[in-house]
Formats: structure tokens, C-alpha cells, sequence
């Protein structure tokens, strides 16, 4: 026991000075991953540490608070700062400081193991009396985290079987990582508040649930190798050998699809300029009469020829069933602000927003945005839009020879309308052949599905893949195989529309897993492989 809490000790000092040199030293390489598999081991080994008890009650508590309530702060913070537009950083200190601050407290916990182990965990007092208030606080909190370690098998459940949960399979893969270990502690502190022997059969029972959440929380981790082999695999053939020898020398390029201590830590955001809601389309008339739409744009600094993008423009459409969604937080900035340190100019676009009932029922739609159009009118304004861009891009540095549009969800599926509708040549009434697609990045692409939300429009606005023809744009699509809202073989009809065509440029990157939006989660798992392959993709066809 005492090698274990020494070697623990050990892997916390290591730990804590590694994280100050990757923060001071942010410099991404492959080899950081085994720092961060180190991290995860060191936080799994602190959780164990403290139920099995330190020399210290008061820290052996105090840790798997900070574990199980820091680590949902830590998700929490990290995302909010990831989704907001004006977060510069794209990083929380506050989140940094609680994980800085769990390898101190890891540090002190495994300093020194317990001499004499108690026949009970508790942090109650171990006279044979108990004061009422403090066994009535016991048992509350007793019931409050057993109720939260059944929450976790819920989701587990869910993580595993791929079951419709409506909106909540948003925020279950992605997370899982810091779920294993804010579940672990979890069941750590219920077994360390209860009176249960450890040994006994409800000890055993909590402790059996504790590690299973673990283990099945860690099975997207744990997937993560197949993935990128059939990704890399997948994207080859679709694409060639070209891209393997893009961003070697070039540090602003992912050099691994994942980082572990990005995960954890966040991804920071580097040099751009965010424009906010630059309006570019009045109606004043019809179905139109006091629309109001709008765009932010990010631009690269002013050396943009020197990067990577060299000023080809990125347009991404917001996604919510047709009916709700909004650039900015809801249409994940970071993505924006990325691609904009890489030298692309990024124009995130608002357009009209059918005004049924909600597809996602608590959404607030602002009455500019929404009346009664149809998908040919959001086509439309998407194409008012682009004869916008036409007439100014030259205010932006925006080379619109090189443009790609990308979208989620009901945006994948407008991405792919906007796109395939400039391509075809057919649309000229609605779109500006001004601009020239080179490619379209849809994500989990709601095609041909407006018609469940009771939106009309024609055929194929309604369904972009009867626009495919041989010479259409090249397509990264990315899809999660758990995904209940938006059904995957929705992105394999689509490939299958373009292989129909003879044309063999378009791949999908599956999550397994992966539900709906579970790229929401920018410094996730899911969102880092196909951003990894996307700056390829559009550094190849720019």
C-alpha cells in the first residue's frame, strides 16, 4: 500500500509540473498524449487514494468533492468558453485552476497512506452514538448520491445502447471521459458517508457500480484507435495520399486527431477578429416583410497569405430543425475562431427560421428571424447572402474562388443545398455564381427530413442529394453512429448519391458512439478527429 500511495505521489508532482509546461509551453505534439494518458491515471489513482483513506479524512473528502463537483465544473466552464464568440482564448482559468488544484490535493492525499485503517468509511464521527442532525445530514446525502450514481447508469445505459433520449444524447459521448471519473467519485464519497463495510455486500455492490460506470464511460476512449485507423483509411481513398504530408512543418496544423491534455484542459484559440452582427438583408415586403438577417465574421490577422488559408472563406449555417438555432454560441464559435487563426475568413450567417412550434422547445427565436418560409426561402436568403459576400468581400480580404460552406444538422442539410445548388448551375435565381465551391463540410446532415417538421419546399433543395452530379464539390461529412435525431444511413445515402454519380471525393467520419451533436464539445474527442481532417480537407482544396 505504501508503494502505491508513494508511486501516486510521484505521478501528482510529475503531473502538476508537466500541466505548468504544457499551459506555458503550448506546443502540440503527439507525445503529449502520453502525458495526458499519465493524467488520467494519476486523477484515477487520487479518487482510489481517498476511499481507501490517507492519513487525512478532511482531504480524502475533500478530494472526491473537488473530483465529482470540480470535474463538472471544469466541462461545463471549458464549454462555455469554447461556444463564446468573444472568449479570445477559447480556455477558463477558472477550470485550469481546479485541475492544477486536484494535483495538489492529490499530492497531499497520497503523501502518506493510513497507518491504521478504519472498520468504517465515514467522514461521521465513529462514536457508537450519533448526533440525530448529523445522521439525518448522513442519510441525505446518502440518497442524494445514489440518486446521482443512478443518473450515471441511466446515461451509461443510454452511452451503450444508442437508445432515443431525445436532446440528452447531446451531452452523454463526449463528456464520457470526465463522467468515468466524476461517477468513480461519485460512488467513493457514498461508500466513505455510508456505514457499509467495504467488504459487505452493499460495499461491494456500490463499489462494483463505481468502477462499471468507470469502465463504460471510457468505452469511447477506449475506441478511439479504430476510429482513426478506418477515418484514415476512409479518407484516403476518397481523397488520396496528398494529405498525409499536409501540416508537418506547420504548427498551426492538429499534429494528432486527439489530445488528451486538450481535452482536459481546453483547446486555446489564437490570433483573429470577431465582427458581430453585420446586417445584410431588410425585407420590407411578402413573406419577408421585417426580416432582419445578419453575420458575424472572423478574420485571420493581417499577415493572412502567410497562412495556411490564405483568405478562402468558410460559411457555416446554424443548425435547430429549421425553427430555432442562431449563429454565434449555438453554432460552436470555436469552429469559427479556429479556422480564422488559420487564415480563413469565416462568415457565420443567419437566415429566416420557420415559426411553427420549436424544434427544441425552450429555444428563444428572435422575431427578426422567423415567419412562415419555406426551405426555398431559407435558400434564398442563404443566396442573398452570397450575392452579399459577391458585392464585398473584398472589405474582408474573402477570396470567394475558394469557398467552402459547412453546417450542422439542418444547417449540414442547407450547407449541402447552398453548395450542390451553386455547383449544379440551376439556381442562379437564388444563389450567386459569383462564388466558386470547392467543398462542403455537413455535419450529421438533416437531408430530405424538413418534411417531419411539416417545412415544404422543392425536392431537392428538400433533399441536396438528388443535386449530385459527377463534378460536384468534394464532401467531409461527419456523422455519430448513436445519432437518433438525424438517422446515419441519412450521410451514407448521401456518399451513396455521389458514388451513383462517379464521383468518389466525399467521406464520412463515423463517431461510434457519437449521438447528435456530439461535436458540440470542441476540445472532445469526436470534434478534435474531424477538425484534425477538415483543416486537411480544406487546406487541399482551398
Amino acid at each position: 500500500m505504501k508503494l502505491f500511495f508513494k508511486s501516486l505521489f510521484i505521478l501528482n508532482i510529475v503531473s502538476f509540473l508537466l500541466s505548468i509546461l504544457y499551459l506555458v509551453f503550448p506546443i502540440e505534439t503527439v507525445y503529449l498524449n502520453g502525458y495526458g494518458l499519465l493524467l488520467i491515471v494519476t486523477l484515477t489513482g487520487n479518487i482510489i487514494s481517498s476511499v481507501i483513506g490517507s492519513q487525512s479524512k478532511k482531504a480524502d473528502f475533500a478530494y472526491l468533492i473537488l473530483s465529482s463537483v470540480g470535474l463538472t465544473a471544469v466541462l461545463l466552464l471549458n464549454t462555455v468558453a469554447s461556444l463564446s464568440p468573444t472568449n479570445a482564448s477559447s480556455r477558463s482559468i477558472l477550470s485550469i485552476g481546479i485541475l492544477i488544484l486536484m494535483m495538489i490535493l492529490g499530492a497531499i492525499v497520497t503523501r502518506t497512506p493510513r497507518t491504521k485503517r478504519s472498520a468504517r468509511g465515514t467522514f461521521l464521527s465513529q462514536r457508537q452514538s450519533e448526533k440525530k442532525t448529523k445522521k439525518v445530514i448522513r442519510i441525505i446525502l446518502m440518497f442524494l448520491l445514489t440518486a446521482f450514481l443512478l443518473i450515471g447508469a441511466f446515461l451509461a445505459f443510454v452511452l451503450v445502447t444508442g437508445r432515443d433520449v431525445g436532446l440528452v444524447q447531446v451531452v452523454i459521448s463526449q463528456y464520457s471521459l470526465f463522467y468515468s471519473l466524476i461517477f468513480l467519485s461519485i460512488a467513493g464519497l457514498l461508500l466513505k458517508i455510508s456505514k457499509f463495510r467495504l467488504r459487505s455486500i452493499i460495499g461491494v455492490l456500490i463499489s462494483i457500480l463505481g468502477i462499471s460506470l468507470f469502465v463504460l464511460f471510457n468505452l469511447p476512449l477506449f475506441t478511439l484507435p479504430s476510429l482513426l485507423n478506418e477515418t484514415k483509411t476512409d479518407y484516403t481513398e476518397a481523397f488520396g495520399e496528398e494529405w498525409k504530408t499536409i501540416g508537418e512543418d506547420n504548427s498551426l496544423f492538429m499534429s494528432s486527431p486527439i489530445s488528451i491534455p486538450g481535452y482536459f484542459f481546453g483547446i486555446s484559440s489564437t490570433d483573429h477578429t470577431v465582427t458581430e452582427d453585420v446586417l445584410f438583408y431588410e425585407g420590407t415586403e411578402g413573406v419577408d416583410e421585417g426580416l432582419e438577417l445578419r453575420f458575424d465574421v472572423y478574420t485571420p490577422p493581417v499577415n493572412a497569405d502567410q497562412l495556411p488559408g490564405q483568405g478562402s472563406t468558410l460559411i457555416r449555417i446554424h443548425g435547430g430543425g429549421w425553427n430555432s438555432g442562431n449563429k454565434g454560441s449555438e453554432n460552436y464559435s470555436q469552429i469559427n475562431k479556429y479556422f480564422a487563426d488559420q487564415g480563413y475568413v469565416v462568415f457565420d450567417v443567419q437566415y429566416g427560421l420557420n415559426d411553427q412550434d420549436q424544434f427544441v422547445e425552450f429555444a428563444t427565436v428572435p422575431d427578426e428571424i422567423s415567419g412562415d418560409f419555406s426551405i426555398d426561402d431559407m435558400v434564398r436568403h442563404l443566396g442573398i447572402f452570397t450575392t452579399y459576400l459577391a458585392d464585398h468581400h473584398e472589405e474582408y480580404s474573402a477570396n470567394i474562388d475558394s469557398v467552402f460552406v459547412s453546417g450542422g444538422s439542418a444547417g449540414g442539410h442547407l450547407a449541402n443545398a447552398v453548395a450542390l445548388g451553386l455547383s449544379s448551375g440551376e439556381y442562379t435565381d437564388l444563389l450567386d455564381d459569383r462564388l466558386t465551391v470547392n467543398g462542403i463540410i455537413p455535419i450529421y446532415p438533416a437531408n430530405g427530413l424538413a418534411g417531419y417538421q411539416d417545412i415544404t419546399g422543392e425536392d431537392e433543395l428538400v433533399d441536396p442529394a438528388l443535386l449530385v452530379e459527377e463534378n460536384s464539390p468534394p464532401a467531409l461529412v461527419y456523422q455519430g453512429q448513436h445519432d437518433t435525431i438525424v438517422d446515419p444511413r441519412v450521410a451514407e445515402n448521401f456518399k451513396d448519391a455521389y458514388l451513383e454519380n462517379n464521383n468518389t471525393e466525399i467521406a464520412i467520419i463515423r463517431m461510434p458512439y457519437g449521438e447528435h451533436a456530439s461535436d458540440l464539445y470542441f476540445p472532445g474527442f469526436y470534434s478534435q478527429t474531424f477538425i484534425y481532417y477538415m483543416e486537411r480537407f480544406m487546406y487541399q482544396y482551398r
